[in-house]
């Protein structure tokens, strides 16, 4: 709106002009800075427990996991020769990683008319044991009658897997002549086989 006078007159007035154009548009603001971080939320409430998951597979079974033995026995063999094959046990070992422990429990004798001595000794499928050394044991008398209980015990590396035969077998001592051995006089003798795990 604007106003003007009309001359000669007491008062004036005012008449309504043609609206003008549209003004041009702003400039976009700043932008603004950001607020700050909200709090965090309350603890939401416990959910459901799942169902139950499928049943895993059967795991294989481990190797050498429990000791392997076996016991061979024999009541009164009251065996007389000086020389051989006393007593075999056969055994399956199941790995050629393991140690094989040979045991042998029973009676020996050895005597003669000067002093003497008898070897007792293990072999695995007719050879001695190698690694770490021969499983064996003697009895020196000076002649002397005596039967004694005895034990000879020692492990055997390196014996490949499957069926090994072992023997007790007797023979003569390095530097001594045959004399007259015994082997189980009147009781129970026994050879024990447990395959062993390594240990480094």
């Amino acid at each position: 709106m604007y106003c003007f006078v009309i001359s000669h007159s007491v008062g004036g007035s005012c008449v309504s002009g043609p609206q003008g154009l549209p003004g041009v548009p702003g400039n976009n603001g700043l932008p603004g800075n950001n607020g700050l971080n909200g709090r965090d939320g309350a603890k939401g409430d416990r959910g459901e427990q799942g169902p139950p998951g499928e049943k895993g597979e059967t795991g294989s079974p481990g190797t050498a996991t429990r000791p392997r033995v076996k016991q061979c026995f024999w009541n009164n063999l009251d065996d007389p020769a000086d020389s051989g094959k006393i007593v075999d046990c056969q055994f399956n070992k199941t790995s050629s990683t393991t140690a094989l422990r040979l045991t042998w429990n029973g009676v020996l004798r050895y005597t003669g008319s000067s002093g003497g001595c008898a070897r007792w000794f293990f072999t695995i499928n007719g050879e001695e044991c190698g690694n770490p050394a021969p499983v064996d044991g003697v009895v020196y008398t000076p002649g002397v009658n005596i039967h004694r209980v005895s034990t000879i015990d020692g492990l055997c590396y390196n014996l490949p897997a499957g069926l090994l035969t072992v023997a007790f077998n007797v023979g003569k001592c390095d530097s001594y002549g045959v004399g007259d051995a015994n082997t189980g006089f009147n009781s129970y003798s026994r050879v024990i086989l447990e395959e062993l795990d390594m240990v480094d």
